[in-house]
């Protein structure tokens, strides 16, 4: 009995690796073949060379500035009558459409005014909006 396991344990002393290195073989074959028909088949066209910063969809910005004398800005020109705020970023909704607002409020502001000038904007239908801050040095 003993000879008959030093013949099992001598018949398995390594792995068969012809199997996998088939099997790897066959998906690398598939692999090729499926990449060829992935490709897609334009007409060639020479395309202009244009700076591509240039391009990109920035949206435009409107600058609200509120000051603590309650006086309010649009692109630093003021606002005459402040009741006419959400007129005015309903029409400049509809000519752009993405639109952003940066509000810049004075430090002391109450927080109650902010809001319903915030509250405005929302109605337009703006939902960019940021919130201008001054960074602070850090002395070191």
């Amino acid at each position: 009995m003993s000879s008959q396991m030093q013949e099992d344990e001598d018949a398995i002393s390594g792995i068969n690796v012809t199997p996998l290195v088939d099997i790897m073989l066959v998906l690398v074959i598939i692999l090729m073949v499926t990449a060829e028909f992935t490709r897609y088949h334009t007409v060639p066209v020479q395309l202009p060379k244009i700076n591509a910063v240039a391009v990109k969809n920035e949206p435009q910005k409107v600058s609200l500035t509120l000051k603590n004398d309650e006086t309010l800005w649009w692109n630093d020109k003021r606002v005459e009558d402040p009741g006419q705020l959400f007129s005015m970023l309903v029409s400049a909704k509809s000519v752009q459409r993405d639109i952003a607002v940066i509000l810049r409020a004075e430090g002391t502001m109450e927080y109650t005014k902010i809001l319903k000038i915030l509250d405005q904007v929302k109605m337009a239908g703006i939902s960019k909006v940021g919130l201008a801050v001054d960074a602070v040095k850090k002395i070191q």
